[in-house]
């Protein structure tokens, strides 16, 4: 668990780090030249874009219309907000389909809830999920890869300053809401396609070794529990020991 917490906070200080100076190291960051923007200090080298401005239109497909074909569904309560995964889905049938499920999703497109938005949920997509169905109530961002890198992109709106403007625009008091566009309207630092490559990979590197480091603890608690009842049990004795 320490290490699990101490790999984030690191993350956390990366982020931070990555997105006002890039990649340099920390000792020569003071020497980086900065810009201040509506989105804080960034490099004078880098851009700031509106995401819609670096993003392409997506499509819907409802399910309805294909009575036999079977899906895997993607809701809000579906993403992990600890590992920003999708933790579980649903299978249905077409004729089975969930009135909100419409918005087709492809490999390597973020999605992000605009329902209670500050609550981050919002994932990659990946390979397994390449053609399936999300609920309308994600915004779908598909990058522009000459412009900008899907897994930078990923990086850029898990920020918390990125979460932190919805605060300003969601609607509705008990039931928070934003629309797709407020999501697009919202901008993001465009660093040169190298750098956004070097600043994925570094914090991707982050989250692999923070999943190792969950997927143990998972194992030892399972030993744990497993030891515990065969020692309960009986099932392995150990009055022989000497103590």
């Amino acid at each position: 668990e320490a290490v699990v917490s101490a790999t984030r906070e690191l993350k956390r200080s990366l982020m931070k780090h990555l997105f006002t100076y890039g990649v340099v190291p920390v000792e020569e960051a003071e020497s980086v030249p900065l810009v201040e923007t509506e989105i804080g200090l960034v490099p004078e080298a880098w851009g700031v874009v509106r995401l819609g401005e670096v993003s392409d239109k997506t499509k819907q497909k409802d399910p309805r219309k294909t009575p036999g074909w079977r899906f895997k569904y993607i809701d809000v309560s579906s993403i992990s907000r600890e590992t920003l995964k999708i933790a579980e889905y649903k299978l249905y049938q077409g004729q089975e389909a969930p009135s909100r499920a419409k918005k087709l999703v492809k490999n390597k497109d973020v999605i992000f809830a605009t329902v209670r938005p500050t609550l981050k949920r919002l994932t990659l997509i990946n390979e397994e999920f390449d053609g399936e169905i999300c609920s309308t109530a994600f915004c779908v961002l598909r990058a522009r890869e000459n412009i900008l890198n899907p897994l930078f992109m990923f990086y850029a709106v898990q920020r918390d300053v990125f979460i932190d403007e919805f605060e300003k625009v969601q609607r509705g008091a008990s039931y928070p809401a934003i629309t797709d566009s407020d999501v697009k309207n919202q901008k993001i630092p465009l660093p040169p396609p190298t750098t956004q490559q070097k600043i994925a990979s570094i914090l991707s590197t982050v989250d692999r070794k923070i999943e190792a480091e969950e997927n143990r603890k998972k194992a030892l608690d399972e030993l744990f529990k497993t030891l515990l009842n065969d020692l309960m049990t009986g099932r392995i004795r150990v009055n022989h020991l000497e103590v």
